[in-house]
């Protein structure tokens, strides 16, 4: 317990300003992050939450089940009222990208539209970030 007295009384005022403002940045951090739940209508009859983790899920799967895609990775954020999507692709060789583009702009759109029932689709952004090797069959 001397320790902490003899510690807390020999800081100086700069140090005791960093300190609490280390602690108010941290306190502020903690208040902006995002939920991990998602609210996707809320009215009188009810309130309907969907999980990041599910959403992305949910994006993948529609994006995995292309041949020319081997694995993917989607991110969802809110900005504006719309749902933003990021979806980052490992192709295969012979994937045609301009209709993988095109095929999950409209299925990521329909996602959110006819599963989901939301209007506010935002942009969907797909990047392709490598190529694996094609599947070997016996």
């Amino acid at each position: 317990m001397a320790y902490w007295t003899d510690f807390i009384t020999n800081l100086s005022t700069l140090e005791i300003v960093v300190l609490w403002s280390g602690l108010a940045l941290l306190a502020l951090l903690i208040l902006v992050r995002q939920p991990n739940t998602l609210v996707i209508s809320d009215g009188d009859k009810g309130r309907l939450e969907i999980s990041r983790h599910a959403l992305h899920r949910l994006v993948e799967t529609c994006c995995e089940q292309l041949k020319g895609v081997a694995s993917a990775r989607a991110t969802i954020s809110r900005r504006r009222g719309k749902f933003e999507t990021v979806i980052r692709l490992r192709v295969r060789p012979n994937a045609k990208l301009d209709a993988i583009q095109g095929y999950l702009t409209q299925e990521v759109g329909d996602i959110y539209r006819q599963n989901l029932g939301l209007d506010a689709v935002g942009r969907v952004e797909i990047k392709v970030v490598g190529v694996a090797p094609e599947a070997s069959g016996f």
